[in-house]
């Protein structure tokens, strides 16, 4: 009598008669014997089966002779297609995750990557003998026309371009209802594996940009845009020459782009152009791909994407309406001429980037012969623009900070007063204002991010109950700063951080309560009113969060 442990699931029976039928040695009619429980199954699955590979049979793949190593699919080629069943169940997406070792021509050897729309398989062409990278759209055979169609559009988009800066094609076709293509396999490391292993040096970083331009530059001239650019799609071989591959969103200007509607955003959100994070896919072209080599420009020079945070809907947003720090700020070894090449790169309005990658590639070549480059000047009001698009909590700390140094400054001067308590006030003003700015840098880096946010609402409540303290009678108007703070901490966007901001005042109120009885703090009563009112002002915060964090979860169920 056999172990039920040992008992194999309808899936696992179907991947195994893919690979006896492989090797020629299937038979559906022992199949059924062996495993009558799921007879009725595999007789249904027999059926498609052989009407999916009479289907792909009737349509050979397209292939290359020996002596070639790209192929160029006809614009609209849609004759290697997928078929379609929902009766298939998930027999098609097991055969993917459970690939014989032989599939076709090709001898499987390791899973390289497993992304939204396909997996990558090391492979070896049996009769060529070379290794190839083998590429199947993960949904197998129950692959929609849509999805098909896009998978095979990367193919087109690819097999079009011939470059050493971007991967060969060499194959595309079907085998049992499975839409494949084949790629030149580049032994070597992606640039989001080289920046994981430690900081790179901006010179190596623009070189390697700079060689990434001239390939998007033929890219574009041959009128393909990748619209997904970043460091893991881009593969740096032995010879030190970055290579781009997976053109999966790749727009062909010649064609209609029926697979991209208005409001659909497709792509990396760090790396994402403004235009291309707002979903407005018509205005997509190669300005969207020389932000996103400016934002790999950025990553590989400051060790860190210029746009972060906990979800893509959090960095979408600072996408769309942020300014990164300058890259020097992260990583000194970066000097301005650089920082200028990455903020132009991007600048959410597409006119204010570079012209084209070659005009970038231009610049870049300015850097690595040690000449100078154009930078123009901004007016005082633009840098402070550009200043709040990158820390407007930093600029409403310091406009705040700011104003209640002038004033109480102005104010002592008036009265003629110069106590102790004055000097002690100005002290603590200041010492928030630099340790404001000290903290600011520390968000800026993503390790260190949480712990600076934390530290700085601390901080904050507790100098300005420090403050309070000192003041004079009357004390109660300047309590208007606790649910400042509270309204202050929903800028970070986190439900945790209005908690804690909210509870940090609170008990920084009933502290000034009970230190001054006798003030203004005496009516309980008065003091209740003040503690709910923060509480419902803090209510407003999180129920306002609760619907960001509610669009971000659709938004990331849906378009990543």
């Amino acid at each position: 009598m056999s172990d039920p442990s040992d008992k194999k699931s309808i899936e696992q029976v179907i991947a195994q008669f893919v690979q006896d039928d492989e090797q020629g040695g299937a038979s559906p009619e022992d199949l059924v014997r062996q495993y009558p429980e799921y007879a009725d199954e595999l007789r249904e699955f027999f059926e498609l089966h052989q009407r999916l590979t009479s289907q792909s049979s009737s349509t050979a793949p397209v292939s290359q002779a020996a002596s070639q190593s790209t192929i160029a699919l006809p614009a609209g080629d849609d004759h290697v297609r997928s078929p379609l069943s929902s009766d298939l169940g998930d027999f098609g997406s097991s055969l993917v995750n459970q690939l014989p070792k032989h599939f076709g021509d090709y001898e499987i050897l390791e899973e390289i990557d497993r992304g939204g729309m396909g997996v990558v398989y090391r492979a070896r062409h049996l009769q060529l003998g070379r290794i190839v990278a083998l590429k199947l759209i993960r949904s197998g055979e129950l692959a929609s026309a849509e999805e098909v169609e896009r998978f095979l559009g990367e193919a087109e988009a690819a097999a079009a371009l011939t470059h050493p800066g971007i991967v060969p094609i060499y194959e595309v076709g079907t085998l049992h209802g499975l839409v494949f293509y084949t790629m030149a396999y580049i032994d070597g490391s992606s640039l989001s594996e080289l920046v994981a292993r430690g900081g790179m040096d901006p010179t190596q970083a623009v070189r390697i940009v700079h060689k990434l331009c001239d390939a998007l530059q033929y890219a574009h001239q041959q009128g393909v845009y990748h619209r997904d650019l970043k460091p893991a799609n881009v593969l740096v071989n032995a010879e030190g020459q970055p290579v781009i591959i997976d053109f999966g969103l790749a727009k062909l200007a010649y064609r209609d782009q029926s697979l991209t509607t208005t409001g659909q955003i497709l792509g990396t959100p760090a790396y994402m152009a403004p235009e291309q994070a707002s979903g407005r896919n018509e205005d997509i072209g190669p300005a969207a791909d020389i932000y996103s080599l400016g934002a790999i420009l950025y990553c590989l020079c400051a060790g860190q994407p210029a746009f972060s945070g906990p979800t893509p809907f959090d960095v979408l947003i600072q996408v769309l309406e942020r300014r990164p720090p300058a890259p020097s700020k992260l990583n000194k070894r970066v000097d301005r001429q650089l920082d200028h090449v990455c903020l132009r790169s991007l600048e959410k309005d597409p006119a204010d980037r570079y012209a084209s990658a070659s005009e970038l590639a231009a610049d870049l070549q300015r850097l690595l012969s040690d000449q100078p480059i154009e930078t123009a000047q901004e007016s005082f009001m633009e840098r402070i623009y550009h200043w709040w698009q990158r820390e407007p909590i930093l600029v409403a700390h310091v406009l705040g900070i700011g104003a209640t140094t002038i004033i109480v400054a102005v104010a002592y001067v008036l009265r003629g007063e110069q106590t102790a308590h004055f000097r002690y006030r100005m002290l603590l003003l200041f010492a928030w204002l630099f340790a404001s700015l000290v903290l600011q840098v520390c968000v800026h880096r993503v390790r260190w991010r949480q712990a600076a946010i934390v530290s700085w609402l601390t901080l904050d409540v507790t100098i300005f109950t420090t403050l309070i303290a000192f003041a004079d009678q009357p004390r109660s108007m300047l309590l208007i700063g606790f649910p400042m703070m509270v309204v202050a901490s929903s800028l970070f966007f986190q439900r945790r951080f209005v908690i804690l901001t909210t509870a940090l005042s609170a008990v920084g109120f009933v502290l000034l309560g009970w230190v001054f009885p006798e003030d203004d703090f005496v009516k309980w009563d008065f003091s209740a009113i003040f503690v709910c009112g923060l509480l419902v002002i803090s209510l407003c915060m999180l129920a306002m969060i609760r619907r960001f964090r509610g669009l971000s979860r659709f938004y990331d169920e849906s378009n990543f």
